[in-house]
């Protein structure tokens, strides 16, 4: 148990450490940037519509007794031309074919010609009261949304005269939107009833063909009050998007089954609602949240929030430019999408080749010869002087029974018989004190570093003839030289006492 605590304790700091080396990971960079925000030039906006071929956007407004029908540049935000005076407030706004603005003004339709700046009154006359718009360029159709009447009527642009007869629904519609790939519109409706003495709510999805007028389906999205509000379509994915305000949610529609696929949690009580084929994105305005939901269907979650600073009313959306104009606090805010950053690549890490030299230089003093040297061993050093020889009548001194009073060990005799010193090898043994001492370990120059005493003066020249170098061997910069260098010292050293044992025994044996 005493050995693994401190194990524990150790693989605990290293977990530690790996943890707090890891950077926390960021959040993803904003992909929507707000461009500006257009004010009309008197009253508040109410309404907006965009045509991405003429790169205008279409702003009507009131204060209340001047209604203002005002141009701007998608490019620049500033107005083109002067506003243009409305007879009436035009709540709701349908850009049709050959650059026709529609304008609901209460119970009528006018048509504003882009080009020419006409105003035409009384394009479409109205029994009741207009709530919604909703155009088909292709295919020559404006949908238009009846709230006192409690239909969708769908109207030919052409002649002006009415498709059919009106769809009628069992409440007023509370959202519309077209596929204007499959020329089909979609009308929502909430609406309660008392069933058995409880109020009973009815959300509802309903489909009208563009060709015929008529009401070709229903889906059933639930019993929540305040749902089925705000309705958008991806003609690609033939999917339809209804936002429920009351439950935080958007219902997701599988249009060719008619059938509800799956729900999004939006909260903020969501409302209008537009769709980008082009980067599949959805927005929400979320009413009770002054902000716009960005929300990705395919992951199933709010990726992003665009702040309105006020509540959004309406939403109009550029599919090529894929910027969205929000109209919250009688004003318009233009947001684009940004392109998404590419990731950064990788960089693949270069090895760092070894140095082969220190390595060499090493290992070199590991392939001495260890065997015994073939000269007589009385050879007399060549650089060395010769100690003085002992008196025959002396005690001779043992080489492992060192007295108290003996010398300091001998130098090491450098004859031929001794092998011949490498550069940045110690060849001395000094380190040694006496027999029975610790040995010290020597760097390069014969500097101990620890457990022993240099025997080399301060003034001594080092093996290879020049100045001791002070990095010792940590400025190799390898970990093989230590051990490496180590094993040639006691190699060295084996020898040379080799040498002096047979020379003193030749001397005690000579008369």
């Amino acid at each position: 148990m005493r050995v693994r605590a401190p194990l524990l304790t150790a693989a605990a700091v290293l977990a530690l450490t790996s943890t707090a080396a890891t950077p926390p990971t960021s959040p993803p960079p904003p992909l929507h940037e707000t461009l500006r925000t257009l004010t009309p030039p008197s009253g508040s906006a109410l309404d907006a519509e965009v045509d991405p071929a003429a790169d205008r956007l279409y702003v009507s407004s009131s204060d209340g007794t001047a209604h203002r029908l005002t141009t701007y540049s998608t490019t620049t935000g500033d107005p083109v031309g002067e506003p243009v005076a409305l007879p009436a407030p035009a709540t709701v706004m349908a850009l049709g074919a050959s650059g026709t603005l529609y304008l609901g003004l209460s119970t009528r339709i006018a048509a504003y010609d882009t080009a020419s700046g006409t105003l035409t009154d009384h394009r479409i006359t109205i029994d009741g009261s207009v709530s919604h718009l909703a155009a088909d360029p292709g295919q020559g159709r404006l949908y238009v949304g009846n709230q006192a009447a409690k239909s969708v009527t769908v109207y030919d642009t052409a002649t002006g005269a009415p498709v059919g007869e009106p769809a009628v629904l069992p409440f007023h519609p509370a959202g519309l939107a077209v596929d204007t790939t499959h020329h089909t519109g979609y009308a929502t409706y909430v609406g309660g009833a008392v069933e058995n003495g409880s109020v009973v709510y009815r959300n509802v999805l309903n489909a009208v063909d563009g060709t015929t007028g008529r009401l070709t389906g229903t889906v059933s999205l639930g019993s929540t009050a305040l749902g089925s509000m705000g309705v958008t379509v991806d003609p690609v994915g033939r999917t339809g998007y209804v936002a429920n305000l009351a439950a935080g949610t958007v219902s997701v529609v599988e249009l060719r089954e008619q059938k509800v696929t799956g729900t999004l949690t939006v909260d903020g009580n969501p409302k209008a609602l537009a769709y980008d084929p082009g980067t599949s994105t959805l927005y929400a305005a979320r009413t009770g949240a002054s902000s716009v939901a960005v929300v990705d269907p395919a992951k199933g979650e709010v990726t992003e929030t665009i702040t309105t600073g006020e509540r959004p009313a309406a939403l109009a959306l550029d599919p090529q430019e894929h910027t969205l104009y929000t109209v919250a606090g009688g004003a318009v805010t233009q947001t684009v999408r940004k392109a998404p950053p590419e990731p950064t690549p990788t960089p693949t890490p270069t090895p760092t080749p070894t140095n082969p030299t220190p390595t060499a230089t090493a290992t070199e003093p590991t392939t001495e010869p260890t065997t015994e040297p073939t000269d007589p061993p009385t050879q007399e050093p060549t650089d060395t002087p010769e100690p003085p020889t002992p008196s025959p009548t002396s005690t001779p001194t043992s080489p492992t029974s060192p007295t108290p009073t003996a010398p300091p060990a001998e130098p090491t005799p450098t004859d031929s018989t001794s092998p011949e010193p490498v550069t940045g090898e110690t060849t001395g043994s000094e380190g040694t004190t006496g027999t029975t001492g610790t040995t010290g370990a020597t760097d390069t120059t014969g500097t101990t570093t620890a457990g022993g005493a240099n025997p080399r003066t301060p003034d001594q020249p080092a093996s290879s003839g020049g100045p001791a170098p002070t990095g010792g061997l940590a400025a190799t910069g390898s970990r093989t030289l230590p051990v490496a260098l180590t094993a040639a010292g006691l190699t060295a050293l084996g020898g040379a006492a080799l040498v002096l044992n047979r020379r003193r025994a030749a001397r005690q044996d000579t008369p």
